[in-house]
């Protein structure tokens, strides 16, 4: 909570500003009670030397300034906390999304993409009323409480102290319902978070659901984890509402004990006026005010807590961040893989196992696997976003876990699996692979990934506008423009993960001639289901069930790798020799 409150820092001066403000509101509506008593007392009933029906008036006017005055005051303090708040709901937001950005794989993992987006809104919308009520009522409600409790004793203390036997049970019934509300609202954060990623899975998976006929088992998910979402908010919100209820009933009947006590002290003449009684009365409602704001909010700390815990997940990660500085290093592009393996953190089975792979400086290889045998993971344990957890990985003899992650990646050129380009222009997406490129420079990267041609059909060229995923583009065209901004950068080592399955045999085997034209001596690693884009390798590793199976040329791998002839034969027919 504190790394939370932490970003309200910036606006610690309009915080004082609103707390200022709110206080002389108070201070007001302190006065009010007090002020009609004296119009009744020495005004209505007489007590006031000279011309009673002036002093009313008098009194009257006063009453409409101090009126005035809280009011101004309460509008203007809450004009400044919400700017705090909106503010300080800006920056934690940003600050999150920032933090989401440095995550690491297994942490988003854990977590869950879906789940994140429910945390930066639903659960950063808690703490945006938490805050408001803080910045609001920190002082206001604690002064107006106080503040009442002393002008009524100054009144009568024994009718004082029948309000404050009021408080305990008040707090009471509170704390009470606070602990049985805490575990409604995990369930019904955790069932947001699964509808989010129902709903996620069903837009992304909408033709196979279609093909399949299974909209209506993806519809009843949805609405199972809605409605049971949906019960437990509903259950959590009516216990909190039982507060409301008891509140005023215990402050009405303590109201009308203080009314039937006020009157028999009257009649007793105990020295305690009407318009004492008039004004105690009056502070009740104002006390009443104050105990149900402190019972509400003492409801709602369950809700709070689960946030908090919740946005505290992000916040504590580790992230990214690393105490190893960048050296600025220039590798050559070897790279060694001893007994090397990973297993994920809810992992049964290793991804990879006692994986030993040589590749020299300059050398075009191929890994090949079908599906689960370990490519992308091992693609992930080369750009450092994962470390061996048996083993180890070396750039040129050197361990990897003793080199910073931004070395490596500034030594590595990825076009991965998924073509992720973004909203912008062509030239945007691509000079992310080398910032201070040039035109001609754009060009001939796009003419090498076979890709200019459609660029050149653009109106706009270079300068046409890619929407959000670069969905106004065919699937061909976004792996070949991924391709580019790879080979646009400057690296001794590059990673093709599965970058041409969307290419034709014919625009594929251009791009590889292409890219062995231009990377010549470079380290150059396609990962691939494909045969027809390993076949042609220095080197071929054969990945199955995360374990290495074989390794040598296509000839050599046909003869003695049974897994490897097995993906030519299904693949070809045997026709490609």
């Amino acid at each position: 909570m504190r790394k939370l409150l932490s970003y309200l820092k910036p606006y610690r001066v309009k915080i004082a500003l609103a707390t200022l403000l709110m206080a002389v509101s108070a201070v007001c509506d302190l006065l009010l009670p007090t002020l009609m008593a004296d119009v009744l007392d020495r005004g209505v009933y007489g007590a006031a030397e000279g011309d009673t029906f002036s002093y009313i008036v008098q009194t009257s006017g006063w009453m409409l300034t101090v009126s005035l005055v809280s009011l101004v005051s309460v509008i203007s303090g809450f004009w400044v906390v919400y700017h705090v708040v909106s503010g300080y709901v800006c920056d934690l937001r940003s600050a999150l999304f920032a933090k989401v950005h440095t995550m690491t794989l297994t942490e988003v993992g854990k977590v869950g993409t879906s789940n994140l987006v429910t945390r930066l809104t639903h659960d950063v919308d808690t703490l945006n009323w938490v805050i408001s009520s803080l910045c609001g009522g920190i002082l206001i409600i604690p002064l107006m409480f106080l503040g009442s409790v002393f002008l009524c004793m100054r009144k009568d203390v024994g009718l004082s102290l029948v309000i404050l036997g009021a408080v305990p049970l008040l707090i009471g019934a509170g704390l009470l319902l606070s602990g049985k509300i805490e575990r409604l609202w995990e369930i019904s954060d955790e069932f947001c978070d699964k509808q989010n990623d129902l709903v996620r899975e069903r837009l992304r998976g909408i033709r196979v659901i279609r093909a399949f006929d299974r909209e209506g088992y993806a519809h009843q998910r949805i609405t199972e984890a809605t409605n049971t979402m949906a019960d437990n908010i509903i259950r959590a919100n009516l216990q909190m509402e039982i507060i409301d209820p008891v509140a005023v009933f215990v402050l009405n009947v303590t109201a009308l004990l203080i009314v039937y006590l006020g009157g028999v002290r009257l009649e007793r003449g105990s020295g305690l006026s009407a318009g004492d009684v008039f004004a105690i009365i009056q502070y009740i409602g104002i006390i009443m005010g104050a105990i149900l704001s402190v019972s509400y909010d003492i409801v709602m700390l369950p809700h709070v807590r689960v946030a908090v815990r919740r946005l505290k997940q992000i916040t504590e990660s580790a992230g990214l961040e690393d105490d190893r500085p960048a050296e600025g290093l220039k590798l050559r592009g070897d790279i060694d893989l001893e007994h090397a393996g990973f297993t994920y953190p809810d992992g049964s089975l290793p991804a990879l196992s006692d994986v030993d792979m040589h590749i020299k400086a300059g050398q075009w290889v191929s890994v090949i696997g079908g599906t689960g045998s370990g490519k992308s993971t091992l693609a992930q344990l080369l750009l450092a976003f994962r470390q061996p957890t048996e083993g180890k990985l070396c750039f040129d003899g050197r361990d990897a876990s003793t080199i910073s992650p931004k070395d490596i990646r500034t030594n590595v050129s990825c076009a991965l699996q998924k073509s992720m380009l973004y909203a912008g222009t062509i030239a945007e997406n691509l000079r992310m692979g080398k910032p201070e490129a040039s035109d001609e420079e754009l060009w001939q990267a796009l003419e090498d990934a076979q890709a200019a041609d459609f660029v050149k059909e653009k109106p706009e060229g270079l300068n046409f506008r890619l929407e959000q995923g670069a969905t106004n583009i065919s699937g061909g065209q976004k792996q070949r423009l991924a391709i580019a901004r790879a080979i646009l950068k400057d690296a001794p080592i590059y990673i093709f993960d599965d970058s041409f399955s969307a290419l034709d045999f014919i625009t594929e085997a251009r791009v590889r001639r292409s890219l062995n034209e231009r990377l010549a001596g470079k380290t150059r690693i396609v990962i691939t289901q494909r045969v027809v884009s390993a076949m042609h390798s220095q080197n071929i590793f054969v990945l199955a069930d995360g374990a290495l199976v074989g390794s040598g040329t296509h000839g050599q791998l046909l003869e003695s790798c049974p897994i490897y002839r097995e993906i030519f034969l299904s693949q070809t027919g045997g026709e490609i020799a």
